[in-house]
């Protein structure tokens, strides 16, 4: 009995033991947590912020400043296979090369404004980008196999001439609120949130020569969305000294709109009609944003104003944008298939801002 005493006064007297060690570690614990805090409160800047603001202000100005870019950039899509053409001179795939329509490289611009708010060192930006761009390709000489034509319309198998045409318009506007602040004496990030309203149009012309009863047979497709929804992202810019930084940003939206898409085909010869095809849904798109590049920024005027120039790569993806219709069986007319390419937009951007 007085042994079994003796283990629960140990076991009781372990149990308390091991529980000031888990309470010491707690205080411990929590008092380390007080001194970090404390430590950011002793670092706070002048505005009295742990990460102060470090967009840039110019003195007694009105607090705003807009902001221009050039784009030189090229579009590219996905499912865009217009024609197969066989060097072997026979109508089959022994050696056959599928032939896409292909955008060009073209130019665009993006305006903005912007609005230095007097919280907490937010503010507000407003972009607008506007994009066009029209390119043909033609395929001729050996053997061509038409991939866009209603099958059941088709009586021959092959086109002396396949030629394309593509009309890309994108039109984007962006509205953001952010905040940037140090992390670093030379780093800096600015997190955002807005909204994102986005419409694109895309026109995708063929024409194959002599295809069908000797005549031209022409297959016209457009493809139209427009919608609105959510966009965040990521701003940084890493400081190298004397006003030079390099920028990387990062941006995701998803949009709800309508998608629309119409197919008409036709002979060229009297204009007859082949066949006309329309569908409209309502859908939810995504797109990501990445850029990288150099800028330089520069107070001047006894620091009233100030400057920016800054030359960078991005790249724009749209998702499942293409969704153009595919006949696939030459007897059963309703039977199709939706493609799902996407869209994307790739080139070199340089902007100007002033902020006053």
């Amino acid at each position: 009995m007085a042994s079994m005493n003796k283990k629960i006064i140990s076991a009781i007297a372990a149990s308390l033991f091991y529980m000031s060690i888990a309470s010491a570690a707690d205080d411990m614990q929590m008092r380390n947590l007080e001194n970090r805090v404390n430590a950011l409160e002793q670092r706070r800047g002048s505005n009295g912020m742990i990460n102060p603001a470090a967009r840039p202000v110019v003195k007694d100005g009105v607090d705003l400043w807009v902001q221009a870019e050039a784009l030189y950039m090229r579009p590219t899509e996905d499912g865009l296979g217009f024609a197969i053409k066989n060097k072997n001179g026979v109508t089959s795939f022994a050696n056959g090369h599928v032939k896409n329509a292909r955008y060009d490289w073209d130019w665009g611009f993006r305006v903005g404004a912007g609005y230095n708010l007097d919280h907490d060192g937010w503010d507000i930006l407003a972009n607008y980008t506007w994009f066009r761009d029209e390119t043909r390709r033609n395929v001729h000489e050996g053997v061509v196999l038409p991939t866009e034509a209603q099958p059941a319309n088709v009586t021959t198998a092959t086109t002396q001439n396949a030629k394309t045409r593509l009309n890309l318009w994108l039109n984007i506007l962006d509205v953001e609120l952010g905040r940037e602040f140090f992390v670093s004496k030379w780093l800096t990030l600015r997190p955002q949130m807005g909204v994102r309203a986005l419409w694109v149009n895309r026109h995708y012309n063929t024409e194959y020569s002599r295809l069908v009863q000797g005549s031209d047979y022409e297959v016209h497709m457009k493809n139209r969305f427009s919608g609105a929804g959510l966009r965040g992202g990521l701003n940084t810019q890493w400081g190298l000294g004397s006003g030079w930084s390099l920028f990387g940003e990062v941006d995701v939206a998803l949009m709800y709109g309508k998608q629309r898409i119409r197919q008409h085909d036709e002979l060229e010869t009297g204009d007859v009609n082949k066949g006309h095809v329309k569908d409209s849904w309502y859908a939810l798109r995504s797109s990501v944003d990445l850029a990288l590049g150099l800028r330089w920024d520069r107070l001047f005027y006894d620091d009233a104003y100030r400057i920016r120039f800054q030359l960078g790569w991005e790249n724009h993806i749209f998702f499942d944008m293409n969704q153009n219709v595919r006949f696939v069986d030459g007897t059963s007319k309703g039977v199709f298939a939706g493609n799902r390419g996407n869209l994307s937009l790739n080139g070199v951007a340089f902007q100007a801002r002033f902020d006053f």
